[in-house]
């Protein structure tokens, strides 16, 4: 008698775990807001792997939400994989043409990618849409890291006037004789020293 009960028990236990825990409901998919959401929250724990992911699954449920390309650009950039980065930075453009956060993105991937003046044209854009551009996302990055992306790509390009103007932004107490050799040096140090503290 009792093995009987054990069994029937036993069948019991399976069948009730067979129906799982869901009561016969199934949760609606996600849509792209929350895939974004997800995203981002994966991002600010630097799984730019895993948001990357979750950002591409947005953009197939809806391929107009420009967050998720922006998300997604940013996720590329960190990996690093710069022409994805860019891809989805450019779409995100395409989309909202005043999405500061990604033209901030290509000012960082153009300057990482030695595409001095794209960087600067996307930098400058930044700053029109927001003088005080501040990143959500992560929250080192504002428009002072903008102004010292310019001031490096100017240096690059030889233009150390401008570059001197977007340290001096940064640093109004310095200056240099930027036509002599000691003025160019000092330049680029200061830029090296507002790149380790900024």
């Amino acid at each position: 008698m009792k093995r009987n009960v054990y069994i029937a028990a036993l069948i019991t236990i399976v069948f009730l775990g067979s129906c799982g825990n869901d009561n016969g409901f199934t949760p609606p998919p996600k849509d792209a807001q929350i895939l974004v959401e997800e995203g981002w929250e994966k991002f600010s724990y630097r799984g730019y792997q895993n948001a990357l992911s979750k950002f591409e699954e947005a953009i197939t449920k809806d391929d107009t939400y420009a967050e998720a390309y922006c998300g997604a650009g940013w996720a590329a950039a960190r990996i690093p994989d710069l022409p994805l980065a860019t891809d989805y930075f450019t779409q995100c453009i395409a989309l909202d043409a005043d999405y500061a956060d990604a033209y901030a993105g290509l000012a960082f991937v153009y300057n990482a990618s030695k595409l001095y003046q794209n960087s600067i044209t996307s930098a400058q854009t930044v700053l029109t849409i927001n003088d005080t551009w501040s990143f959500t996302h992560d929250i080192t990055l504002d428009y002072k890291d903008i102004c010292l992306i310019l001031a490096e790509n100017y240096f690059a390009l030889g233009d150390l006037s401008s570059s001197l103007a977007q340290v001096k932004i940064l640093n109004p107490a310095f200056n240099a004789n930027i036509s002599s050799f000691e003025g160019k040096q000092a330049l680029a140090d200061e830029i090296e020293r507002l790149r380790a503290i900024i």
